[in-house]
């Protein structure tokens, strides 16, 4: 009789423990001390994005170390390198926390961040880009060169001052438009001024060909119409573009020794 009501005692304690666990379990140090974000105080965004950081402790650019925002490759980046991109779309009101922890304003279109097109800084009168913090206009260097394209609310053109018309990467910023994998143009534009690894599969003319005859009343020949001009053909290839710049063509879909290669500060060659 003891020997049965030890066993139900322990499958009652069993049972007890395994309801109670799950609240033992999500019990961790430090989770219940929140970070003072009222007046100048900010949340560390790099405890999360640590890489991001890091990134940008190896970039010269975009790696704002004070909030007079000025470039300084030798310093090291804080929350205003952050803050300079992804809190600074003049038609998004963030959540903020003024001098006081009631004087809160919450996010509208976004909380903390929002991903942004390059162009917002890049396009040409760029007022919808602002500093965070006191609102003003915060432009940076118009990109240019590129007609307006289509389904872009950015000014590619200045008007008629930078029309464009000759870019041979216009219908690469077309196509990134297009795609909704980022913001606006951005898949095209880190793809050219990051270190970010690509890889691409070119579907290439195989030959040029046209028609060549001798003008009449020339002897020899020395004179000749071309006309006809066609293409004939294509074939696949395949091209490593890696971080430090190089590129590797394979001439297959296999990845050449060492690609992606690596980015300043870092190596992930593996």
């Amino acid at each position: 009789m003891k020997s049965s009501n030890l066993v139900l005692m322990t499958v009652a304690i069993v049972a007890v423990g395994i309801l109670a666990m799950p609240s033992t379990i999500s019990l961790f140090a430090g989770q219940h001390t929140w970070y003072n974000i009222s007046g100048d105080h900010e949340l560390p965004c790099r405890k999360c994005h640590a890489e991001v950081f890091h990134e940008l402790e190896n970039s010269a650019f975009h790696k704002w170390n004070g909030y007079n925002w000025s470039e300084n490759p030798e310093g090291s980046p804080d929350n205003s390198a952050c803050y300079g991109c992804h809190r600074a779309n003049a038609s998004i009101t963030y959540a903020n926390v003024g001098n006081s922890v009631t004087d809160v304003k919450p996010g509208t279109k976004a909380h903390a961040a929002s991903t942004v097109a390059c162009m917002l800084c890049h396009q040409f009168n760029a007022s919808g880009a602002v500093n965070p913090l006191n609102g003003k206009s915060m432009p940076g260097y118009a990109a240019g060169g590129f007609s307006q394209p289509a389904n872009s609310p950015y000014n590619y053109t200045n008007g008629t001052a930078n029309p464009g018309g000759h870019a041979a990467h216009q219908t690469f910023i077309q196509s990134a438009i297009n795609d909704t994998t980022m913001e606006d143009a951005n898949e095209a534009c880190i793809a050219c001024h990051t270190h970010i690894p690509v890889k691409i599969n070119w579907t290439h003319r195989f030959s040029l060909e046209f028609n060549v005859t001798p003008e009449s009343g020339y002897w020899p020949p020395t004179h000749f119409n071309v006309t006809d001009w066609s293409f004939n053909g294509t074939y696949k290839i395949t091209v490593y573009g890696g971080r430090n710049g190089t590129s590797d063509d394979t001439g297959a879909k296999t990845q050449p020794p060492g690609w992606p290669g690596a980015w300043p500060g870092q190596n992930e060659s593996s």
